[in-house]
């Protein structure tokens, strides 16, 4: 089971189209942005892991998902949560999976990768800001906005 997961994860992964949850609702292109990333991450990463942590919870709770850790270093065994490496964890309380959630956000190590399987969307949390959807499910896309922007945060659409 955990193989076919993880092909659709890497599936999903792979795709030149995607959504992120971002905290600005469009692209900065001048040298300001790397002083604004500095101020967001000691500033806004606790508020914004939060943030995100609430949107999960109630998305996997509308639908039916799967939650893998992925990726730790090498040296994991020191870490937090290491031991749920490549295990579903959906079935801890919700309180944990936010506990986990936000480590993962908070330290910038390892990475979430959320499947909903039968609706075909991946949500990768990658560490710090970094909150990728895979996947073009309109009903689950459609949710999600609702979701982020309950928040005060934006989904925007990747541009290749």
């Amino acid at each position: 089971m955990m193989e076919k997961t993880l092909e659709l994860i890497e599936t999903l992964q792979s795709s030149e189209s995607y959504h992120f949850i971002d905290v600005l609702p469009e692209t900065i292109s001048h040298v300001g942005y790397f002083e604004l990333e500095e101020y967001l991450l000691v500033n806004c990463l606790d508020d914004f892991s939060q943030k995100i942590c609430r949107i999960i919870i109630k998305l996997i709770t509308y639908y039916d998902a799967e939650i893998y850790l992925t990726e730790f270093p090498e040296e994991k065994s020191r870490l937090k949560f290491y031991e749920y490496e490549y295990k579903n964890i959906r079935s801890k309380s919700l309180q944990e999976i936010h506990k986990i959630i936000s480590y993962i956000i908070k330290n910038d190590i390892s990475s979430v990768q959320i499947i909903f399987p039968k609706k075909n969307i991946l949500v990768s949390i990658n560490g710090e800001f970094s909150v990728a959807i895979y996947g073009e499910n309109e009903e689950v896309l459609k949710l999600v906005e609702k979701l982020v922007n309950q928040e005060n945060l934006f989904l925007r659409k990747s541009i290749n």
